[in-house]
């Protein structure tokens, strides 16, 4: 049987890998979207075709092992009620899940023509590199963790992480369940995405 620790290592692996792959892709299909004339080969279509199934699937893989992962990595952490680098790391993953989520739900709701529309695509990618962002983040926070070394030590920049609030989990409920209402608000009764036309 296999540790906690070398499971999770397996499942962060899996889920860095395939979101590497998605950015890549991604910030590919906006870069060839905001300057076709620029990018040669790289705005033809059979390759923005393939850059976007491929951040598409990378993407979508990322999501199904990210909660494994995370629930993984409360398991193999030491110190877990105490330890403020943990609630940072739900933290930064749970805003990396929102973002990749985003990511998806997006491209899935307009279509592959979402790339064809400028301001879309730049939120596309934008997502996109933001969602790989908070996945570093929580990344290194788990290199923090373990070996008490991190990818972002080399940065001039750290964001906080060494420190955390923690609401009461009234509050803590409260404001989950208002995140819920305004899902259901906006998917409800917000305007119906159409699937962006590729003529």
């Amino acid at each position: 049987m296999i540790s906690a620790a070398t499971f999770h290592a397996v499942m962060g692996e899996i889920v860095v890998g395939t979101m590497v792959l998605a950015t890549l892709c991604a910030v590919g299909c906006t870069v060839a979207s905001l300057f076709p004339g620029m990018t040669g080969r790289l705005s033809s279509e059979s390759m923005m075709s393939t850059m976007d199934k491929a951040a598409l699937a990378g993407a979508s893989l990322g999501l199904a092992f990210m909660p494994i992962a995370m629930l993984s990595g409360s398991f193999a952490a030491d110190n877990a009620v105490t330890n403020a680098l943990l609630y940072n790391k739900f933290v930064y993953s749970g805003l990396a899940l929102g973002f990749w989520a985003a990511y998806v739900v997006g491209r899935v709701r307009f279509g592959p023509g979402v790339w064809q529309v400028r301001p879309l695509s730049a939120l596309q990618g934008l997502t996109a590199v933001m969602a790989f962002l908070m996945t570093t983040m929580a990344s290194s926070i788990g290199g923090k963790l373990v070996r008490d070394e991190s990818l972002f030590d080399i940065l001039p920049i750290w964001l906080p992480s060494d420190s955390a609030t923690v609401l009461n989990p009234i509050i803590s409920a409260v404001l989950l369940l208002l995140g819920i209402v305004a899902l259901v608000v906006v998917f409800r009764l917000g305007p119906k995405a159409e699937r962006i036309s590729l003529d």
